[in-house]
């Protein structure tokens, strides 16, 4: 009896190391983190994905943006301030939001129904974070209207869509309180990793989205849809804070570019 049960102690410590692997983290079938600390796509746990944008894209509208970050690319126009047709709000502009996607941008197809409910969803995030980011209060009476077209999908959209805009406000000239970076981050095998991509979103693994105005250090938008420690969350949330930092000097280098550019600097 005694042999037996010896014999079979490494297999049982074995299985006892891998269930405790599994019930601490998540991991579907592979390791999103390598043993080197590099993620599927190459980039570490606090790195960016490349980051691209350009202006003045749409020559009849009052602001634009065309924006790449990793694989997803999208474009955002601003139309306003004009005289808007609601007078229930006569001391600030009342701004809109109009989110749509190309056919081809997402590798599978969704039902209608679903796609509208996240349009939906999305447009309502998107106009109550600049509605509190844009000095409205300069142009009473007045609507500024948001048109979002994403091309290619990558994950997360809403984080991309908030980049995007802020920089198609700035483009068109109307005041903000301040930039507004937005980016998500999850927890995968006990590491915060920065700026999910499409295969590491769809991970079940914690998440968290944080929109923030980096230089008034204001939260605009937090949102976390899993239950975890107190600890983790913290450490989540840090890794949100740095990476919108990062973000933001970014699109403020992007802002300084067109600048020059304009100017014949």
């Amino acid at each position: 009896m005694t042999s037996s049960m010896e014999t079979s102690s490494p297999m049982k410590t074995k299985r006892n190391e891998l269930t405790t692997t599994s019930t601490t983290d998540y991991i579907s079938g592979f390791d999103l983190i390598s043993i080197e600390g590099y993620r599927q796509d190459g980039r570490k746990a606090d790195e960016l994905r490349h980051f691209r944008a350009s202006f003045n894209v749409v020559p009849d509208a009052d602001g634009s943006c065309y924006m790449e970050h990793g694989n997803c690319k999208l474009l955002a126009t601003i139309y306003g301030p004009y005289e808007g047709e609601s007078r229930s709000n006569q001391e600030q502009a009342v701004i809109t939001c109009d989110f749509s996607m190309t056919s081809y941008c997402v590798s599978e197809r969704r039902l209608r129904t679903f796609g509208d409910m996240k349009s939906q969803k999305l447009q309502m995030a998107i106009q109550r974070v600049f509605q509190q980011a844009v000095i409205t209060e300069t142009y009473p009476k007045s609507q500024i209207d948001i048109h979002l077209k994403i091309l290619q999908s990558d994950g997360n959209d809403y984080c991309p869509c908030v980049n995007a805009t802020t920089l198609a406000f700035i483009n068109a000239g109307i005041p903000m309180k301040d930039f507004v970076c937005s980016s998500t981050v999850g927890y995968v095998q006990n590491k915060c990793i920065i700026d999910l991509n499409q295969q590491e979103e769809q991970q079940k693994s914690p998440q968290l989205t944080l929109t923030l105005m980096p230089q008034r250090d204001d939260i605009v938008a937090l949102t976390c849809e899993s239950r975890v420690h107190y600890d983790i969350y913290n450490e989540m949330l840090d890794a949100a804070t740095r990476a919108n930092l990062q973000l933001f000097h970014l699109m403020k280098q992007a802002v300084h570019n067109q600048l020059k550019t304009a100017l014949h600097i």
